[in-house]
């Protein structure tokens, strides 16, 4: 398999990381569903709906501004709009979607902690983008410095550079093995 990799079905180019990307939310949220079913929330569901939405809100938000951020644009033209659409960060959507939260939280008047049905599905999630993000290669703009290790790969310009998506899935398979052993305690 060549980096970046980008699968041609029908003739048409896909865009790996946008499919993964896709597939993320819809395992994420299947997955948060499964677990709230198999615990008892505290949170009735029309309250739960509101944080939720609020989550998606502030997640769409946050990870558009602060992608804009980022990358400011000095002149609005059409093509910078469109880019402006599909610049995203995650860091943006995790933040976005914490302010969404509070302020969903806010307006019902719930008190109760939300956030722990919400940990392993948010985890796995970001496990399936990564690896979008990884197989993107260079394309992606989260590939790692250049490096002479032996843990370099070249991530499609011929240089060796250290996979930083590869070591961010290392690390959330530990995450989420770890917390899940600290939650049956």
């Amino acid at each position: 398999m060549q980096i970046p990799f980008e699968p041609i079905v029908l003739g048409y180019h896909i865009n790996i990381h946008l499919v993964l990307e896709y597939l993320a939310f819809f395992i994420a949220f299947r997955y948060y569903v499964y677990l709230r079913k198999r615990s008892k929330d505290a949170i009735s569901g029309g309250n739960r709906l509101s944080i939720i939405l609020g989550a998606a809100i502030g997640a769409l938000v946050g990870s558009r501004l602060i992608g804009l951020l980022e990358n400011p644009f000095v002149e609005w033209t059409q093509a910078n709009l469109i880019n402006l659409l599909n610049t995203k960060t995650i860091m943006g959507g995790l933040f976005g979607g914490l302010v969404g939260v509070e302020f969903a939280k806010k307006r019902i008047g719930e008190t109760k902690s939300s956030g722990d049905l919400f940990v392993f599905p948010i985890i796995l999630g970001i496990f399936i983008g990564r690896i979008g993000c990884f197989l993107l290669g260079i394309k992606e703009f989260t590939y790692g410095k250049v490096t002479a290790s032996i843990f370099g790969m070249d991530l499609g310009d011929g240089v060796l550079r250290h996979p930083t998506a590869l070591y961010e899935l290392v690390f959330l398979v530990l995450l989420f093995f770890i917390l899940k052993y600290l939650q049956k305690k």
